[in-house]
């Protein structure tokens, strides 16, 4: 009688000598470093793991600190393409501030001071420009406070700002290189 074989067998039998070459474990080791910094930062970013905890972790991976940066810099990249509020940035540049040098990393948290103080003054300049706006409207007092962040100009402006942050990154970026 026949023996019935699981897919599982099967497969095992088809793949019984394949190996990896070595180009191929070392895309694999980085493909695994790069997942597990980015879960590093995840950690980071949402208060689980303190600054202690975190540049413990990237010490102790089993990577030259060459890789590390070019990693850090991809999660930057990254981050900074997919935020939509400059203001919630200041974990990533702190975590990038681990795996770079001093002299760069004081031109990263320049880098991130300019935008945040450009997001705050523009942020006050729209503040008062809705507050006049609703004086001419008959609404005022000392309890109007406006929500300047659901008002098309603050969404407006606060894209031109993330540009400018995107750009003055990737200047910062090339600059490393």
């Amino acid at each position: 009688m026949a023996e019935i074989k699981s897919a599982i067998q099967l497969a095992m039998e088809k793949t019984k000598g394949l190996v990896m070459d070595d180009r191929e474990k070392q895309s694999l080791a980085l493909k695994e470093f790069a997942a597990g910094m980015l879960t590093m930062y995840r950690r980071y970013r949402e208060g689980l793991a303190d600054d202690d905890e975190t540049r413990a972790q990237l010490d102790a991976l089993e990577c030259d600190n060459v890789q590390k940066r070019k990693i850090a810099l991809d999660i930057l990249t990254d981050e900074v393409e997919a935020a939509d509020d400059v203001a919630g940035m200041g974990p990533l540049f702190s975590f990038i501030a681990f795996v770079i040098d001093e002299e760069s990393c004081r031109e990263l948290k320049r880098i991130e001071k300019d935008c945040l103080g450009e997001l705050e003054r523009t942020r006050s300049a729209i503040r008062s420009r809705i507050t006049e706006d609703l004086a001419v409207s008959g609404i005022g007092g000392d309890s109007v406070e406006p929500n300047v962040k659901a008002w098309p100009i603050w969404k407006e402006a606060s894209s031109d700002i993330l540009r400018t942050l995107r750009q003055e990154i990737g200047k910062w970026k090339e600059g490393l290189s």
